[in-house]
């Protein structure tokens, strides 16, 4: 991401900065109504203008928001697993489809070039929000022996399982105008491969696995490949991008941010196709 961009971006579930932000301003404010913990939906006020907030860093991406997750978010799921209300479709689809609402009620849809979900590769009710509401999604995968059997599975499960549920639950409940109803499948991101001096330049598992990956998912596959690395975990842990630690050895060294770069150029293209 350019300091200078003129594209406005709002991420939704990253949770780097939870600590710092009230619980009544994460993106759990938006699920709390269904199971009762709180009288309605929220406005655009858990939208945080200024996310990268450790206070030692002033957040030099103008165009960026946050929506900030939250550790009770995991004790919501099993509550909205369990809640029920009215007709048993219409309160299947309600659930599902809170994002959808919470973006059409707020008109935040309208603010912004990309609206990002930042969410682990599950299929859980939180989860399948945020499906309901995107076009597209990305799939990071480390080229190991269970994210190469999880990737397929985890896109079966979307387009054969999530899509076509709510498809279904749609036909019979509150048209939501945020919902979509086929998200694509943007690519398949290698992130953390291992390097190596070896003929690949990678290390044998991870070339093993990489190798077929590409059997399997061709064009699927987003170049370039994120290497493992110290100075990605550093910069996570510090709470800075990693475009801003180009001048240290283990990223800028590396050149790790300008892999981030590309790769970001790449699948912004992808999404803009569409």
């Amino acid at each position: 991401m350019d300091h200078q961009s003129s594209l406005s971006i709002l991420c939704l579930g990253a949770d780097r900065w939870q600590e710092a932000v009230d619980e009544d301003r994460t993106i759990n404010a938006v699920f709390c109504p269904f199971v009762g913990q709180s009288p309605g939906l929220p406005g655009d006020e858990i939208v945080l203008s200024d996310p990268m907030a450790p206070r030692h860093y002033r957040n030099p991406y103008s165009s960026l928001d946050l929506v900030s997750s939250s550790l009770r978010l995991d004790d919501t799921e099993i509550e909205l697993t369990a809640s029920h209300h009215g007709n048993a479709i219409q309160s299947e689809w309600n659930k599902r489809t809170l994002v959808c609402r919470w973006l059409e009620e707020t008109g935040i849809d309208d603010e912004y070039d990309y609206i990002i979900f930042d969410c682990p590769p599950a299929t859980k009710i939180v989860a399948q929000n945020a499906i309901a509401a995107s076009h597209g999604y990305i799939i990071p995968v480390v080229p190991e022996a269970v994210m190469e059997r999880g990737a397929p599975h985890l896109f079966e499960m979307v387009k054969s399982g999530i899509d076509k549920r709510l498809k279904a639950l749609a036909a019979m409940g509150e048209p939501r105008s945020m919902h979509v109803p086929e998200s694509e499948l943007v690519g398949l991101v290698i992130t953390r491969i291992q390097t190596s001096k070896g003929y690949s330049g990678y290390t044998d598992d991870h070339t093993q696995h990489l190798h077929s990956l590409q059997r399997r998912w061709e064009d699927a596959l987003v170049e370039p490949y994120i290497v493992q690395g110290t100075g990605l975990s550093q910069a996570l842990a510090d709470g800075v991008p990693v475009y801003d630690r180009a001048s240290t050895q283990n990223v800028g060294g590396r050149g790790l941010h300008r892999r981030f770069r590309e790769l970001t150029a790449e699948l912004k293209q992808r999404i803009d196709e569409l």
